[in-house]
């Protein structure tokens, strides 16, 4: 029996030019979904299953954080990553309170592609 898996990855950010880059750096073998705020994020999420979220601290609006807890309350195995071009030490903090399994520092390079797959693949343990 054949089965195949798909990786699918939701990145979620306010910048345009950062999601069009992120989906270049990451899009090899994998399905990239792009969000540009917390709602359009969450409805994503609730029609695909991603193996993986990587999520910017500083979104307009409902902040990253806020969503991390959205996500981590209606997908408790989604693994989380946050992003942030600026990160102080209490948004560190609350994001790592939230269950984040690691946090990133922008600008996004192709750096972040093994980190991204090895906590995907720490989904379900």
């Amino acid at each position: 029996m054949l089965v195949y898996s798909f990786i699918m990855i939701l990145v979620v950010d306010n910048d345009v030019s950062f999601l069009e880059l992120a989906s270049k750096i990451l899009n090899r073998d994998r399905q990239v979904f792009l969000a540009i705020d917390a709602q359009q994020a969450f409805q994503l999420a609730e029609h695909l299953g991603f193996s993986v979220a990587l999520i910017d601290l500083d979104l307009k609006g409902k902040d990253g954080l806020s969503l991390i807890q959205h996500l981590r309350e209606s997908f408790p195995d989604l693994p989380i990553i946050a992003i942030s071009s600026v990160l102080s030490g209490r948004e560190r903090e609350d994001a790592m309170e939230l269950g984040v399994a690691e946090i990133l520092h922008k600008p996004i390079t192709p750096a972040w592609k093994p980190v991204v797959e090895r906590i995907r693949a720490t989904r379900g343990r």
